[in-house]
């Protein structure tokens, strides 16, 4: 196994191990349960292979773990296609109790539609082939879901300019902002709109404050090369402040979803229907 790959699965590994010893067996007593030797399953306890979904689902039902091995490997096996600089954060935002995001130049990630995603993704990786771009381009647009299935609070700050910068044509950037009204009806997000030119402070690059529980947040604050996760407490609690003012100079939910309307409907040419 590449070392990369064995950096990536190790976490199945030693969850692996530890469902094991937990429940009393040693690695030939699980493999009575299995289709599959003993030694395969010290194989992938060691990282000798990378384990595949049928296994994993295997190793669950004899293990009665309820799923546990099969969600570790449809999380692990999401990351072949993200950066290494985003993979701390991508695991924190899937145990967030709440994330409160500002963007100031795009739509946030969470947010993105394939279409406005594939565009991004493509220009800046001129490089990579078609099928390496589709697989970013489904992973970042699946991780709404992932994240949504921990019932977080999902606050997002919106500069007007993100939704002014034309990713693509109209018709990319209207299904993208009915995309994100759609959730907003849902009531999977709460959005507000800060106006062009109200505070300089929306200058400031994109972040994100993600409470894990009620008494420990981190922070993640993006750059031109990627970004990086932040924990020590007075930097968290110095981008909650920003968050906070960036919110109290947004308008408030209902005009916020007007002005979404509005700029879908004057600048897209999106009629509401009647």
């Amino acid at each position: 196994m590449r070392e990369h790959d064995r950096a990536r699965w190790r976490q199945f590994g030693n969850e692996l191990q530890h469902l094991r010893t937990s429940a009393g067996m040693t690695q030939r007593q699980l493999s009575s349960r299995l289709s599959m030797h003993y030694t395969m399953v010290g194989k992938l306890e060691r990282l000798d292979r990378v384990p595949q979904r049928v296994q994993a689902e295997e190793l669950d039902t004899a293990l009665e773990t309820g799923g546990t091995l099969t969600r570790l490997w449809q999380e692990l096996n999401n990351q072949r296609f993200v950066p290494d600089w985003f993979k701390d954060a991508l695991l924190l935002e899937q145990r967030a109790t709440a994330i409160r995001a500002y963007e100031s130049i795009r739509v946030p990630g969470l947010l993105q539609t394939e279409d406005y995603a594939r565009i991004l993704v493509s220009e800046r990786q001129i490089t990579s082939p078609p099928e390496r771009l589709e697989e970013i381009v489904k992973t970042r647009t699946k991780r709404l879901g992932l994240v949504r299935a921990n019932k977080p609070l999902l606050w997002f700050v919106i500069n007007e300019t993100a939704l002014l910068n034309l990713v693509g044509d109209e018709t990319v950037m209207r299904d993208q902002i009915r995309h994100i009204l759609g959730l907003v009806d849902s009531n999977a997000i709460r959005v507000q709109v800060l106006p062009r030119l109200r505070s300089s402070l929306g200058l400031c690059e994109p972040f994100r404050v993600m409470a894990l529980n009620a008494t420990q947040s981190v922070g993640y604050v993006e750059n031109m090369l990627g970004g990086e996760v932040v924990d020590a407490p007075e930097q968290v609690t110095e981008l909650t402040t920003v968050f906070g003012l960036l919110a109290s100079d947004s308008l408030p939910f209902p005009e916020s979803v007007a002005l979404l309307k509005k700029v879908n409907g004057d600048r897209y040419g999106d009629v509401e229907e009647e």
